[in-house]
């Protein structure tokens, strides 16, 4: 099992909706999401804080989610204020955390390789457009699932395009929110 680097520990976070001052004192003592996304004209980087979005108000159970921004606090604010205004996300214009975690720069494959059309085609069914570039733009994405700071699931990423199962992430039960109410527990 890996730990987060300790730059997560140490190292004061820039941000909206943070609990602390530190990533690590920011995650709950339970399953926590974070992902590391791309710049603000990212198509991909829109879907991916969508769809959770989505997810996440529909099912109880999934864990709390720390996004991590490639660049300025107004740059991150401006992004999120159309998409999640609740989302809690880490400006990290210097990509630090990014490349901590051993998050890299994408090569041209990456960019705009075939698989790469074919997520900006499922992306633009779903209403999402490319925007202008943004800060750090060639800076590849990930998602860490973590309890504090152990990484117990790692996404990689194969381009910019690729696309994580959120519903199936390891150790999380996705339980419906609305059909079950207080009184109703699930079998």
């Amino acid at each position: 099992m890996e730990f987060l680097p300790e730059v997560f520990r140490t190292k004061e976070a820039n941000g909206i909706h943070l609990r602390a001052k530190t990533i690590l004192t920011c995650l709950p003592p339970r399953l926590s999401l974070l992902v590391f996304l791309r710049h603000s004209g990212c198509i991909f980087s829109r879907e991916a804080v969508q769809d959770l979005r989505e997810i996440s108000r529909t099912c109880l159970s999934f864990p709390p989610i720390l996004f991590f921004f490639p660049g300025e606090l107004d740059e991150a604010k401006e992004f999120f204020d159309g998409i999640w205004e609740e989302a809690s996300f880490v400006a990290d214009p210097q990509i630090e955390f990014f490349r901590n975690v051993g998050l890299k720069n994408a090569n041209l494959v990456q960019l705009a390789g075939p698989e790469v059309l074919i997520g900006t085609a499922r992306a633009t069914l779903k209403g999402l457009f490319y925007g202008l570039p943004g800060k750090n733009s060639l800076q590849m994405p990930g998602a860490f699932l973590v309890v504090k700071d152990r990484i117990v699931w790692e996404h990689k990423y194969r381009h910019i395009g690729d696309h994580p199962d959120w519903k199936n992430l390891p150790g999380v039960t996705l339980l419906p929110g609305a059909e079950f109410g207080p009184d109703v527990m699930p079998a």
